[in-house]
């Protein structure tokens, strides 16, 4: 190839070879012409510039050892903080103190509020109820009360107090809320496993003023259930006097006056019984004592009905005279009998009677002495007095016993025993005993 076709060669294309730098010389400065100094001062030298070197394209630059490079920052010394941060870093320490303490407060709040609030409820004045009755602590819940269980002049809080005694006792208590309960009026049933022994009512109580508008409770009534259903009827003579648990009862609870015994068909014209009146009491927690006294004094008993339950007076036989009046009975039996079997005369009863008595005519009219068998001699034996009834200090029942024991003229040769019981109504007359009436 000819020098006229070859063309330029390219340092920078691949391939070439790049030449090598050549220096290039650097003019030096001219020196400055020195500068006139004073006379006597020594020369100062002169300064030449010194060759600045030439780095060459890709050679590392090399540093100058007089030249100390710059400290990298935060190398090794402590950070200074600034006023800004400083107070950023107090701001957040108060404020998580704040918080700390806001939220202690209001943890201690509510908490406070929870158990004022749970002070509040009322089912808390129930449980105690229910506590002290499961305790037979009977008083407590009495003394609570404002509305006391009503009770007849008869009994007083103890029999009221004993019988919830008897109620509770052993039993499994708890509460529910009544049908009208109302956060304004609370009610609550005492019940046990089988059925509602009472009802609680509670009021607010105006004493207390607990924080947060909180209401206050008091037990205002508690009212039992099975209240008194005891009752009490007795048929007592108008001239007794009649007492329950100690106190007489007035004229008030009688409930039927003027009631004529049977027994007076065998006294009257000559006498007549008391009549009788009937005595109601209701509203008993027990079974009361009874005592009945006569007009005399006398304790008279009285005894129960199993069907009805009531009460009827058995009169009694304690009597003054008692002994008197049974030997004038026996000895009107003995009078009796003989003259029934002809042992004695017509006339032998008549002075046992009344004047004009009607008893004493049937028994002569309608006697079978004149058919009586004919017999021997009689002995009288085995008096007995079966019953005596005082009804009132003039008037008795005697009911005697008495044997004859007769020599037949036919027949065994034994003797006979014939038997009489006699059935006696006695009167006071002036002042002398009668026979009124003979029940046969």
């Amino acid at each position: 190839m000819t020098e006229q076709n070859k063309k330029p060669v390219n340092p920078a294309m691949p391939g070439n070879k790049k030449p090598a730098a050549r220096p290039v010389p650097v003019p030096a400065k001219a020196a400055r012409p020195a500068m006139p100094r004073k006379p006597g001062a020594s020369p100062k030298p002169a300064r030449t510039a010194e060759p600045k070197k030439v780095q060459r394209q890709g050679a590392p630059v090399k540093a100058n050892k007089a030249e100390k490079p710059a400290p990298a920052e935060n190398q090794g010394g402590p950070k200074k903080i600034s006023k800004f941060t400083k107070g950023l870093l107090i701001w957040l320490v108060v404020l998580t103190v704040a918080i700390c303490v806001g939220l202690v407060w209001f943890n201690g709040f509510t908490a406070k509020y929870e158990e004022l609030y749970q002070a509040s409820l009322p089912h808390h004045q129930a449980e105690k109820v229910v506590e002290l009755l499961g305790n037979q602590d009977v008083d407590t819940v009495w003394n609570m009360m404002t509305e006391k269980p009503k009770v007849t002049e008869f009994e007083n809080d103890s029999y009221v107090k004993k019988y919830v005694e008897d109620l509770v006792k052993g039993k499994e208590l708890t509460y529910k809320q009544t049908e009208d309960y109302s956060e304004n009026a609370p009610e609550y049933y005492i019940c046990t496993t089988e059925y509602i022994i009472a009802k609680l009512k509670l009021a607010e109580d105006e004493t207390q003023k607990p924080k947060y508008g909180f209401k206050a409770w008091k037990i205002g009534s508690v009212e039992f259930y099975t209240a008194a259903d005891n009752e009490f009827k007795i048929t007592i003579p108008e001239t007794y006097t009649l007492s329950l648990n100690g106190k007489e009862v007035p004229a008030g609870y009688k409930t039927q006056e003027g009631i004529e015994l049977e027994e007076n068909k065998y006294l009257k014209p000559h006498a007549e019984l008391p009549k009788q009146c009937v005595y109601e009491v209701k509203g008993l927690y027990e079974e009361p004592v009874i005592k009945v006294t006569d007009a005399e004094g006398n304790a008279a008993k009285a005894i129960k009905d199993k069907d009805t339950g009531a009460y009827k007076v058995v009169f009694g036989s304690d009597f003054a005279e008692k002994e008197a009046v049974e030997k004038f009975a026996i000895q009107f039996t003995t009078d009796f009998a003989n003259f029934i079997s002809q042992d004695a005369g017509k006339n032998a009863l008549d002075k046992y009677f009344p004047k004009n008595s009607q008893t004493l005519k049937d028994i002569k009219r309608n006697s079978s002495r004149d058919w009586y068998t004919k017999h021997g001699k009689v002995d009288v034996k085995n008096e007995q007095i079966k019953e005596f009834i005082c009804y009132t200090k003039d008037i008795v029942y005697v009911e005697t016993y008495l044997e004859q024991h007769m020599e037949m003229y036919f027949g065994s040769k034994e003797r006979e025993v014939v038997k009489t019981t006699a059935r006696l109504y006695l009167c006071r007359i002036n002042g002398e005993w009668k026979v009124a009436g003979i029940k046969y």
